[in-house]
């Protein structure tokens, strides 16, 4: 597997870039300004290479401009949100979350997260600026719940209805833990929804409002 991908970068370098552009020679030349922040030529190819490993996506000529597409648009995305909670002064965020990204990323390429680390490392990327994406979206989930946690209004007959479909399905009936376990994911659950919606709303009213310029 680990062949593969390292394959798969030569696939990035022949056909994302010209031909006779080699890694040392791609420079730090602004393209994407979001705000005050800039996106460089290097920063996108980083962000090509990170995509590569995480998805073991071999990137080719039916491909490329797709994943070049959406490594351009989390870029913006990630300084769409580090913008609003750094304007907000966001310092806190769910620690075990974190680990629980990294370790969950880690599994996703068949890696513990020190062979995660050593990955990155051979192909010239920092484990620490995958940290940093995961911190940011994880201040920026604290910051959407500290808006909106007094918006949050569950549908209590639909939460009610979907208890009782899974508690049809239940072996042990008397089972207290477990009952109690199932209404707690599904409330969790339903908050998750009704946040997630918060989320992309309050993303799409920023992006409307950001000033993006492609140089």
């Amino acid at each position: 597997m680990r062949k593969k991908i390292y394959i798969n970068f030569i696939t990035v370098f022949l056909l994302l870039f010209q031909a006779d552009i080699l890694f040392g020679q791609i420079n730090n030349r602004i393209i994407i300004t979001v705000g005050k922040y800039p996106i460089t030529y290097f920063d996108l190819f980083k962000e090509i290479k990170m995509i590569s490993i995480l998805s073991g996506s071999e990137i080719n000529e039916n491909n490329r401009e797709q994943i070049k597409k959406l490594a351009i648009t989390s870029l913006i995305k990630r300084k769409i949100k580090f913008s609003e909670i750094e304007k907000l002064g966001i310092k806190n965020y769910n620690k075990k979350g974190l680990e629980q990204l990294i370790q969950n990323t880690s599994r996703g390429i068949g890696l513990d997260k020190n062979g995660l680390k050593e990955l990155l490392k051979r192909n010239n990327l920092i484990f620490d600026s995958l940290v940093k994406k995961f911190e940011i979206d994880l201040k920026w989930n604290s910051m959407i719940f500290q808006i909106y946690k007094n918006k949050i209004s569950l549908n209590t007959v639909e939460i009610e209805n979907k208890i009782n479909l899974e508690l049809e399905n239940l072996e042990d009936k008397n089972d207290e833990k477990k009952i109690e376990m199932i209404k707690r994911n599904i409330v969790n659950q339903e908050k998750d929804k009704k946040l997630q919606m918060f989320s992309n709303s309050h993303y799409s009213n920023l992006e409307r409002t950001m000033q993006i310029k492609f140089l």
